[in-house]
């Protein structure tokens, strides 16, 4: 696996007696779950260790998923690790032709519309509930555009540039 890592949830609490803990995904979904052998946490100051805990198993529960380990054996040691970060191997977040995006793929693709040519390149994302928002940086000022399928004409990734 890759040496870069990506941060894409936390553990936002412990669940249970037996050491299981409640994670949350800053994308809402956990697609990749599934290829990963173990998980990856990391204290939200940097600790310079990162601590991998092999998965056993996951199960979706409310806006997260419950993931069971064998290497965390009780509650006292899930409540340790309450607040660290989730990461996972860059290379999980690159989808495959035909597959919906990762937005992390566009970060820095510049926009264009027909309207005004190149309006700036795409510095961030949003959402507001409904659909996510591309936070792009023109020339007077910084706007959010909704980055859904009937606005969206092309996305070349040669050319680093989303046409709307």
């Amino acid at each position: 696996m890759s040496e870069k890592f990506v941060k894409v949830g936390k553990v936002k609490d412990a669940h249970g007696i037996r050491g299981e803990l409640f994670l949350v995904f800053f994308g809402g979904e956990a697609d990749w779950i599934d290829e990963l052998d173990s998980i990856r946490l990391v204290n939200d100051l940097g600790e310079p260790d990162p601590k991998n805990f092999a998965i056993k198993s996951v199960r979706p529960h409310k806006n997260g998923m419950i993931l069971k380990s064998a290497d965390i054996k009780d509650r006292n040691m899930a409540e340790t690790l309450k607040g660290r970060v989730i990461e996972i191997p860059e290379e999980l977040l690159i989808s495959e032709k035909g597959e919906s995006i990762y937005l992390r793929e566009i970060l820095g693709f510049v926009v264009h519309t027909k309207a005004q040519g190149a309006v700036g390149p795409v510095t961030g994302f949003s959402s507001n509930v409904v659909q996510d928002l591309l936070v792009v940086k023109a020339k007077n000022g910084v706007f959010e555009i909704p980055f859904v399928k009937d606005f969206v004409e092309t996305i070349d990734y040669d050319a680093k540039t989303i046409h709307m």
